[in-house]
């Protein structure tokens, strides 16, 4: 028999080719690389989603779609992790033979490297190949990676901020700003003099539609937005405005049954209701409401005092009212298809005594809010410049139309005894009436009809012209159109499948440690075959033959002093 030598160097070294090779192949460079530049095509992918999340589909304007993109960075990305797997498995069937196995469990690795069908095998192979079976699980799903990150891409309607349009007077959204009401009255027979003013015919049009705006809710009928919004979708952070607020509160509980005299008293013999045939009595003034029952209550437009009840077999209700003026602050205002849809709204209004107003005064009424907003929702540091002023004429108008015994809230409201029908004093009182007739909580409900009242008139004065100051609050414009979505959901499995396979490759390098880097070679079967006792006298050729004898035998990779062996 021939005898053999261990084998030896060459007396020719290897060149620097081979030798970087043998470098790169020993620490696994070539895999790291490849897990890298599949990391790095991933996180663009990312990074191309989320710059084009929610934007206009019809800004992309090149000739590939976005998807297109998307896809070729995914079929490298893709392409690239596969070369990681393929080295793992291959590598991962060589430790596995550091004891003794199935010589056929060489070839069910060997067809996991190549493939998610050989990956199937390998999976459900007996003994369970624990790294080797998360290897060929991440090689399975893979061939999911490129469908899910396409499909992360979906379109949708929706909103889009058009900054051009911003301050435009045509295209552009502004809100107009309301800082002073002081022309808008009617003369009548005092002309100048502080007397029998009343106001202007449309903000009596404006009071009436909010007193009967609660009698019309199965009517069409909204407030009509006094917005500057071309295309009907706009947002505005903050605008600011002078405004009407109002207070309401329940005060049944002050109010006396005088049974001696057959009435009811409030305040005293303020507000008085005749037992018998009493339905609705109201006064309407200028004097300051109770702190304890109103209170914060600023300048004074009107103090309404109401007992009310539907019928005269039941106990009236008693409802104390202010409308008094304020700074309104409506903030994130959005308005979808012409329809103010959201805003919070924050009203500060100047309580103090020295801010108290009384009928006929000669001097003007001023309220400078604590904080102020340029025309671009911007703060600004004098306050001055958002200062709102009622002027003394403005003023006693209102207050002799809230007063008032026909346009007002003063009068009565009686039953007739005799038959059975009601003497009503003005349209007033007969809305009240009405609404203690079909109202299970009367206080509320007139609470309704004063927010309602002050709102319109806010309405009102905002558009009354020429304004001082900020005359309008600019807005961002928004369009409907077709933008796209990305469903990051569909992203979870690929990057999953990126770090995973990181994870097994620093596992196989750290198994596989000391080992020679044979990995998908079938080289090393060539030059260490199976020993001698292992192989059959004559080897078969069929390859059902050859499974069937290897299913038999169990080898384990031992290296000798002659070279590495199946034994």
């Amino acid at each position: 028999m021939e005898s053999k030598e261990p084998y030896t160097a060459t007396t020719v070294p290897p060149g620097l080719a081979s030798r970087l090779q043998d470098l790169m192949n020993t620490f696994w460079v070539y895999e790291i690389l490849a897990n890298l530049l599949s990391l790095v095509m991933l996180a663009a992918i990312f990074g191309v989603l989320h710059h084009y999340d929610s934007s206009d589909v019809d800004l992309w304007s090149h000739s590939w779609a976005l998807s297109s993109l998307v896809g070729l960075l995914a079929t490298i990305s893709q392409t690239t992790l596969a070369v990681p797997l393929a080295s793992c498995i291959s590598q991962l069937k060589w430790t596995w033979y550091e004891e003794s196995q199935k010589l056929t469990d060489l070839d069910k690795f060997e067809q996991s490297s190549r493939g998610p069908f050989g990956s199937v095998k390998l999976l459900f192979s007996r003994p369970f190949k624990f790294l080797g079976a998360f290897g060929a699980i991440l090689t399975i799903l893979t061939l999911a990676f490129h469908t899910l990150i396409q499909n992360a891409i979906s379109t949708r309607s929706g909103m889009l901020e058009i900054d051009g349009f911003y301050g435009d007077p045509i295209y552009g959204a502004s809100y107009p700003q309301g800082n002073n009401y002081t022309t808008m009255y009617n003369k009548y027979s005092t002309s100048e003099t502080l007397g029998d003013q009343g106001p202007t015919l449309d903000m009596v049009a404006d009071i009436t539609y909010g007193m009967y705006y609660t009698m019309m809710y199965n009517d069409t009928q909204t407030q009509l937005s006094i917005a500057n919004c071309l295309y009907g979708n706009c947002t505005w952070s903050h605008i600011q405005t002078l405004g009407v607020c109002s207070n309401c509160a329940d005060i049944t509980s002050k109010i006396y049954s005088d049974d001696y005299n057959g009435i009811y008293t409030l305040y005293g013999n303020t507000v008085v209701m005749d037992q018998k045939a009493g339905l609705v009595t109201s006064l309407a003034d200028t004097f300051y409401p109770d702190s304890s029952v109103l209170p914060g209550v600023g300048p004074l437009i009107a103090h309404v005092t109401t007992m009310a009840r539907a019928d005269t077999s039941v106990y009236p209700t008693g409802i104390d009212c202010a409308l008094y003026w304020c700074v309104v602050d409506a903030s994130n205002v959005t308005m979808t298809n012409w329809d103010i849809a959201d805003a919070v709204y924050t009203n500060w209004t100047d309580s103090s005594n020295s801010a108290h107003t009384t009928y006929g005064q000669e001097t003007d009424i001023q309220l400078t809010p604590p904080t102020c907003y340029d025309k671009d929702a911007q703060p600004i540091s004098d306050t001055t410049e958002c200062t709102k002023t009622i002027s003394s004429r403005s003023q006693i108008a209102l207050q002799n139309f809230f007063t008032g015994d026909k346009t007002g809230f003063t009068g009565t409201a009686t039953q007739n005894l005799t038959t059975g029908g009601w003497n009503i004093g003005s349209e007033v009182m007969q809305l009240i009436y009405t609404i203690a007739s079909g109202s299970d909580d009367l206080a509320t409900s007139m609470g309704i009809i004063m927010n309602n009242i002050g709102l319109l008139m806010t309405s009102n004065i905002r558009q009354t012209q020429p304004q001082d100051g900020f005359s309008k609050s600019l807005g961002e414009v928004r369009i409907w159109t077709t933008l796209y979505h990305i469903r990051w959901g569909y992203m979870v499995l690929p990057t999953l499948l990126v770090v995973a396979s990181i994870l097994l490759l620093i596992a196989t390098i750290t198994k596989s440690w000391g080992h020679e880097k044979w990995k998908s070679s079938v080289l090393p079967l060539l030059f260490h075959p199976l020993a001698d006792e292992v192989r059959p006298g004559v080897a078969p050729h069929k390859m059902s033959e050859l499974k069937a004898v290897a299913e038999n035998r169990k080898v384990r990779l031992h290296r000798g002093h002659l070279g590495s062996q199946f034994v």
